[in-house]
């Protein structure tokens, strides 16, 4: 079967039982219950950091590795998928607060003749994914990993993919991969260098994020957790190093909890961006239709509490990993969870994960907005 990243959220908030877990003896046994079901409903293993203010909550379930039962490493790295959007497009801004470029520049101007009808779509319109553009893991060859994660894709390569595929027209919501592999290139383009050293100087050093990069290699290195995916009705297959080209600006960032606490932190700091355009991320929202990720700013996601606390973040997958973040606009308080485990219909693992969230702030699992 055909899947994509955002469809391992899409399918997520099916009306399915949860899975009860043996809970360990912890502090925050109601978070703990979640990620112990998690783990009962087939995820190898997932780490969750909890921050409120200087507080600190760690906890996790299951391991590292399935063969030898080796412990979750705390600080383990792991491939955020498309929180790597967030990355890209706190870059992207920062360009445009240094008038390098504009939001309302567009795609035909940096990018001439790569994508029909690119004199029409605006920059901006990349950003909120409301270009009209298709996504690339919509074709035959994206439909298993297995055909594709150990290729090496050219970002252009992607981008003739898509175009293939044929492409609508401007205006409504619609996500797709493609839109930040062409952000990407306009990156480069802007910056003549590559989108993972402009990363690293403009958004990992000034964070501190000393774990993270945008990796150009197969090996996950330093400490981290088997990855897996599990396409059903299939078996659970093992996928730690894998060619992360087919994901590239879309969704190939490697980073820690610690690491996403910092980014989150530094963005509502002023260190990655001026408060105006940190704030015009957040403000400048498209209408989704998702029921927990209701509206789309500038590279990120508002979740839907059900106490109508507002969060911010993004979630994300990619065969190996599942990881969501979310903070508040302060960044005075967040969560991050991640699992090792990719499962385009695994509705519990991704309800699971949102109830961790809705927990912490609102003292209940999740439940759709009446």
């Amino acid at each position: 079967m055909r899947s994509t990243p955002r469809r391992v959220l899409a399918l997520a908030l099916a009306a399915a039982l949860l899975t009860p877990g043996t809970a360990a003896a912890h502090t925050r046994p109601d978070l703990q219950r979640e990620l112990d079901g998690m783990v009962a409903a087939g995820v190898p293993g997932v780490l969750l950091a909890v921050h409120n203010g200087d507080r600190v909550h760690r906890a996790q379930a299951g391991v590292a590795d399935l063969d030898t039962g080796a412990p979750l490493p705390a600080q383990g790295r792991f491939r955020i998928a498309s929180l790597t959007k967030t990355l890209v497009a706190t870059v992207l801004l920062q360009l445009v607060d240094k008038g390098e470029l504009a939001l309302t520049d567009t795609l035909g101007q940096w990018l001439p003749g790569l994508v029909p009808g690119g004199d029409g779509i605006r920059i901006e319109q990349l950003l909120h994914n409301t270009s009209g553009l298709t996504d690339y893991l919509n074709a035959p060859e994206f439909a298993d990993p297995a055909d594709y994660v150990h290729r090496r894709f050219t970002p252009e390569q992607l981008v003739r993919t898509a175009n293939a595929l044929g492409h609508g027209q401007p205006g409504s919501w619609k996500y797709a991969n493609t839109n930040y592999i062409l952000l990407g290139l306009i990156i480069e383009r802007t910056t003549r260098d590559s989108l993972a050293n402009q990363l690293r100087h403009r958004v990992f050093r000034p964070a501190g994020m000393h774990a993270s990069e945008l990796p150009r290699l197969p090996l996950l290195w330093g400490p981290h957790a088997s990855g897996h995916y599990r396409i059903d009705p299939g078996p659970r297959t093992e996928l730690t190093h894998l060619d992360p080209s087919f994901a590239w600006a879309a969704y190939g960032a490697v980073s820690t909890v610690d690491d996403l606490r910092r980014f989150h932190t530094a963005l509502a700091d002023g260190r990655l961006l001026p408060a105006r355009l940190a704030e015009r991320m957040r403000g400048e929202v498209v209408d989704t239709g998702h029921p927990a990720w209701p509206r789309y700013g500038l590279g990120i996601e508002e979740m839907s509490t059900s106490c109508g606390v507002r969060l911010w973040g993004h979630t994300g997958a990619i065969p190996g990993y599942s990881t969501m973040a979310f903070a508040t606009a302060d960044a005075k308080r967040q969560v991050t969870i991640s699992s090792s485990l990719f499962s385009p219909k695994d509705g519990k693992q991704v309800l699971h994960m949102v109830n961790v969230i809705n927990l912490e702030f609102c003292g209940e699992p999740w439940r759709p907005p009446s």
